[in-house]
């Protein structure tokens, strides 16, 4: 995720970056989350049929990823100091109040209130809540006040929570290789927001779980996500100069139509992965995470969204977009914004309230884009809708917008 001023979406001049998330000052919004298994099992457009169009007609197949056990530290989720909820912007007063509206009994008020600390830092207010009460929130309090607590960058953990989009905890959990003694402890802590299932106390999971190996099959569990495996039907020699205008863009159409043509010919099926119609950065990243080397941390970012958009059509990834204002730059000088008729390859900016760009994503077809979020190497490249996006980002804007940008030279 980055973000990016208003100003450069307005005159295209201004290249000032901002933090990843930002804190504000208290925030207190009234939301009505959702409880986790209380709700049909979502979609956010990954189990929708795709509407036909110059791509032709695509079929989804939901999967879910998970990184290799020998990415996962098993100290993962570690930190030096206890737990800690950031209150910036209220007073102890207030945040009395906030605490007993989210549904927390007299007695559980009453255990935060006397751990809270003035903090003139923030401005506001620190709680150190203990690990048993924070193992007995129920899933409509956890939501309520976690979702409060992501809304400032302070608080890392519900901020950055583990999210998986999923109906119930047997989505997310079920068929991984943790121990149902692990599933019994993490389970009553997960919640919902939105259609997203999210996990946002690893030190209460890690004080309770001794065995290393253990902790490394929970977070491989817990870093699920989902996506889809998409394919193309072709069922006439008629479409194949159009799907290979579509699909080839980028210089690569006279190399995708023997491709498209053989399917055709190759038996009732006549479908193929889109994947190997996609170009070469694309295709060999997809569905698959970034093996990060000692020099890698040397770079100013890691793999990230706009790293990734920028490189879609390249044969070798320009490593220059890892800095953010050699990629804005970029986008700024060698793309226009279109309003409609769009086409592989175009880049996806989201946008939040204060008309920030916060996400990348680039448009494969209909509702389908190719994309990376975050930095980090537990984050694959996958194929989502743009609504399973705004939902994973939902935190980030009330009312987000999508801006399209499509190369001069295409």
């Amino acid at each position: 995720m980055v973000t990016v001023p208003r100003a450069w979406l307005i005159a295209l001049t201004a290249l000032l970056v901002v933090p990843w998330l930002i804190a504000g000052g208290l925030y207190f919004r009234r939301s009505e989350p959702t409880v986790a298994g209380s709700v049909s099992m979502p979609s956010a457009g990954l189990n929708k049929p795709v509407s036909a169009g110059p791509w032709g007609k695509l079929t989804v197949t939901p999967v879910v990823v998970s990184p290799p056990l020998e990415y996962v530290a098993a100290d993962w989720g570690r930190s030096t100091e206890p737990d800690t909820w950031y209150f910036p912007g209220t007073s102890a007063e207030l945040l009395e109040a906030f605490l007993a509206a989210t549904g927390l009994s007299t007695e559980q008020v009453a255990r935060l209130r006397s751990n809270v600390r003035s903090q003139p830092s923030i401005r506001g207010v620190v709680v150190t809540p203990d690990t048993e009460l924070v193992r007995s929130l129920n899933p409509e309090v956890r939501s309520r006040l976690y979702g409060q607590l992501a809304k400032s960058a302070l608080n890392f953990d519900q901020a950055s929570s583990f999210r998986f989009l999923g109906a119930s905890s047997e989505d997310w959990l079920g068929g991984t290789l943790i121990s149902p003694q692990t599933r019994r402890l993490v389970e009553p802590m997960i919640y919902r927001d939105g259609e997203f299932l999210n996990f946002a106390d690893p030190e209460a999971i890690r004080s309770a779980i001794s065995d290393t190996e253990e902790l490394r099959r929970l977070a491989k569990a817990l870093l699920r996500q989902a996506t889809v495996l998409v394919r193309l039907s072709v069922g006439e020699d008629s479409e194949v100069d159009g799907l290979a205008d579509y699909w080839g863009r980028g210089g690569r159409r006279i190399d995708l139509r023997p491709l498209l043509e053989s399917v055709v010919g190759a038996g009732p099926d006549r479908s193929i992965d889109i994947v190997h119609l996609l170009p070469t950065f694309a295709r060999h990243h997809l569905y698959r995470y970034p093996k990060a080397s000692t020099a890698d941390y040397a770079k100013p970012l890691l793999a990230n969204c706009l790293w990734t958009a920028l490189n879609f059509f390249r044969a070798e990834p320009d490593d220059r977009f890892l800095d953010v204002n050699t990629a804005l730059e970029t986008l700024r000088r060698d793309y226009y914004v279109v309003e409609h008729g769009f086409q592989l390859g175009d880049i996806i900016g989201f946008v939040d309230d204060e008309g920030d760009l916060f996400h990348v994503a680039v448009f494969l077809a209909d509702d389908l884009v190719y994309t990376k979020n975050g930095t980090s190497p537990m984050a694959p490249w996958t194929i989502v809708s743009t609504d399973y996006l705004k939902g994973f980002y939902k935190r980030h804007a009330n009312d987000m917008r999508l801006i399209y940008h499509r190369r001069n030279d295409f």
